[in-house]
């Protein structure tokens, strides 16, 4: 099997060594990716780049999953279903951070979009004694996240764990040695 059909197709099937071994680096390179992701990033290269990337590295983890279900005898709908979750996760995350870099006025104090939303809401907070809005918008901005997130590692972990329904080969079996 060729490193472009292990990587891209989501045909035939793959073992659980390096099922792990793709779906860790995927995992690897979404965090420093994620770490390099911030508003002056949108604002220099604009999101394609690194939508582009996600997009890519959301496919290779659905191919993985699709090979590793198929090997374990499994369907790979519930794979589906986390990566396209995950696919309109990442489009939400990058207009939220777009909106984060997004200057509200010309003016020189620079006041992003995310900013006046967050000091408008704990402003609220203040005048009326109400911490829902601002506990909401950090349950649905981290926790939801989050909690995906643990969702879909402990559902990798499942899937690479899954016996293969294929028997391993044996071992060929010692052949006699012949007498001279």
């Amino acid at each position: 099997m060729s490193y472009f059909d292990l990587l891209f197709s989501p045909k035939g099937t793959i073992k659980p060594q390096p099922f792990a071994i793709v779906v860790v680096s995927i995992y690897l390179i979404n965090i420093v990716a994620g770490s390099v992701l911030d508003g002056q990033f949108v604002k220099r290269a604009g999101p394609w780049p690194y939508l582009g990337m996600q997009l890519m590295l959301t496919w290779i983890w659905f191919a993985a999953h699709a090979k590793r279900l198929r090997d374990a005898g499994r369907g790979w709908t519930v794979a589906a279903v986390f990566a396209f979750l995950y696919a309109i996760g990442i489009v939400l995350m990058i207009n939220l951070v777009a909106a984060s870099a997004a200057e509200v006025t010309e003016s020189e104090p620079r006041v992003t979009l995310i900013g006046a939303i967050i000091a408008v809401l704990f402003i609220n907070a203040l005048f009326t004694g109400d911490i829902y809005l601002i506990v909401g918008m950090v349950v649905l901005f981290l926790a939801v996240p989050m909690l995906f997130s643990l969702i879909v590692v402990i559902y990798s972990i499942v899937t690479g764990m899954r016996p293969g329904i294929a028997p391993e080969a044996p071992p060929p079996a010692p052949q006699p040695i012949p007498s001279a």
